[in-house]
């Protein structure tokens, strides 16, 4: 379970209020408005001084939410936590009931002259390809990650934009956002736009 504060927001919208309106009126910083945009923990005092300067309940601001609810993409932005990053990727854990999530978010931004491999080796490949004039530049395909396996969560790699081609999936111990994993250290891997309707199918893992 989690705290939610869509309904704050709502209500704002409600009294044609902004968030830097919420700010002037309750004294709260703009670090703990922050928090409140994440679905972070604040504390009691806050609470009281927005419900106060609001002429509301509690309930009009908050509400306590099952992750179960949520669709993974949901979950990913609401309850994600960064675990590591670095130039090329960054990596976020989050877990919905029993079942755990390892996303590994690309930083650079795809676009249709993107190609990314998934390769035997266990690494993803990224390949940029461009132009001048009517002379086509193929790049050296470099090494965008090489996730680990781990039988005991779900592990999906995250390509940022919109990528022309994503390469080898559903083999390699890779799959799409629309295929099945066989085995339990399968990877998903995906654009941005597919993670906002993926959905875990039935499963036949070992």
């Amino acid at each position: 379970m989690y705290i939610d504060y869509s309904k704050l927001w709502k209500l704002l919208i409600d009294k044609n209020m902004t968030k830097t309106d919420l700010i002037e009126l309750t004294g709260i910083s703009s670090r703990v408005l922050a928090k409140l945009s994440k679905n972070e923990i604040v504390t009691t005092d806050t609470i009281a001084r927005i419900c106060s300067a609001l002429n509301c309940d509690i309930s009009d601001i908050m509400e306590c939410v099952s992750e179960k609810n949520l669709s993974l993409y949901s979950a990913y932005k609401k309850l994600g936590v960064l675990i590591e990053e670095n130039e090329l990727y960054k990596t976020v854990c989050f877990a919905v009931g029993d079942r755990r999530y390892t996303v590994y978010v690309s930083r650079a931004t795809a676009t249709r002259a993107t190609h990314i491999y998934c390769e035997e080796d266990g690494g993803i490949y990224w390949e940029q390809f461009s132009s001048i004039g009517h002379i086509a530049i193929i790049p050296m395909k470099s090494v965008l990650i090489k996730p680990k396996r781990n039988t005991d969560e779900t592990v999906i790699v995250l390509i940022k934009g919109k990528p022309a081609v994503i390469v080898g999936l559903d083999e390699n111990g890779f799959v799409s956002s629309r295929g099945v994993r066989k085995n339990s250290t399968d990877i998903y891997v995906m654009s941005e736009a597919a993670f906002k309707l993926f959905e875990i199918q039935g499963e036949g893992e070992r």
